[in-house]
């Protein structure tokens, strides 16, 4: 008998040795904690119950990356090095090391959350071909901030009223579109805005309304023009050998759970977004809490078809030079997943 009892209680050890090595370690690299509730309501609980959720024998550590002092430019090199398994990516500010992540988002390309999903569902297998084989990691799917708009400390009731304002852009890639207006683009990481407009560095920023709004933003400027300059796109990516140390179904289970949070966060980011607006203008509408008295114009109709006529003739041709410089393909392949919508859409000739 006392055989038998130690027998088992060497079996469990084994056991429990054996799960304990069959655990996967994720690290996680979220969002800045300043962007607001998609990161706080929805990210940061996603991630956090993501073990308990699905049953993987995994182990899951959720860092936000200003928590963690990186900038928001670096997690492709994150992934790549190995230093983090999964990333919250921000397309824009990573576009310069894969220019194919810009492709769905290019300035003045996508004037709505339709437009946008659309485009990323489309094109979104071919940014994942492009991560996996330059930097070693698998993208799971794309979601949206939502729209990018205008605010400034001026007037402003068009886009050509930015001429010889100082405009805050989350990269060089608005450089174009900004200049196109007489303005004078300046590159400021999100985290250093809010400094920025104290000390007057900047006359206008671009965000969405509910990242201005959970950064304060509303603090130093006055006026909203809402056009949709991009659509703010991001989305999650884990590194290839984190990634094949799961079996095919549990890859099944990872990746049902990622598209159901993204389908949530879909869903929601248009829900803040409005909610946001209410609260910048100080409506009675306004259920987040500090009510602002912001300044909102309505976009004009020249505006919009100048942004859908500027994302075909400046935007793409910019975009494709350099990616093509890349992967000789790159431009080709946008136009076989994204003409088909833009045609659709009558956005292009």
């Amino acid at each position: 008998m006392k055989r038998l009892i130690l027998l088992g209680i060497i079996l469990g050890g084994f056991a429990y040795a054996w799960n304990a090595v069959d655990v996967i370690n994720l690290r996680v690299v979220g969002q800045q904690s300043m962007t607001g509730p998609i990161q706080k309501n929805l990210e940061q609980p996603f991630f956090e119950s993501l073990q308990k959720k699905t049953g993987l024998p995994i182990k899951v550590e959720y860092r936000t990356i200003d928590k963690l002092g990186f900038k928001d430019n670096y997690e492709l090199a994150m992934l790549k090095g190995g230093m983090f398994d999964m990333v919250s990516l921000r397309f824009l500010q990573n576009s310069q090391e894969e220019p194919s992540i810009a492709g769905v988002d290019l300035p003045g390309l996508n004037p709505d959350y339709q437009s946008v999903r659309k485009i990323g569902e489309a094109y979104g297998p071919v940014i994942d071909e492009n991560l996996q084989k330059r930097f070693g990691a698998k993208l799971l799917g794309i979601w949206t901030f939502g729209p990018q708009v205008i605010f400034c400390n001026k007037p402003i009731h068009r886009l050509s009223d930015l001429k010889g304002l100082r405009v805050r852009v989350g990269a060089p890639t608005y450089n174009a579109l900004i200049k196109s207006q007489g303005g004078i683009p300046v590159v400021i990481p999100f985290d250093q805005v809010l400094e920025a407009l104290a000390s007057n560095m900047a006359d206008c920023a671009i965000t969405s309304q509910t990242s201005a709004y959970s950064a304060q933003w509303p603090l130093y400027l006055t006026y909203i023009y809402p056009i949709a300059t991009q659509m703010g796109t991001n989305g999650i990516a884990i590194r290839l050998d984190t990634w094949n140390r799961f079996s095919e179904s549990q890859k099944q289970q990872l990746q049902s759970a990622v598209n159901a949070y993204i389908d949530q966060v879909w869903i929601h980011s248009e829900q803040f977004n409005n909610q946001a607006s209410d609260c910048l203008q100080g409506k009675s509408t306004c259920s987040l809490g500090v009510k602002y008295k912001l300044i909102q114009t309505p976009v004009t109709e020249d505006d919009k078809l100048f942004m859908r006529k500027f994302a075909l003739e400046k935007s793409f041709p910019a975009w494709a030079d350099s990616c093509d410089k890349l992967e000789p393909n790159c431009s080709m392949r946008w136009k076989a997943a994204v003409d088909p919508i833009l045609k659709q859409a009558n956005q292009r000739p």
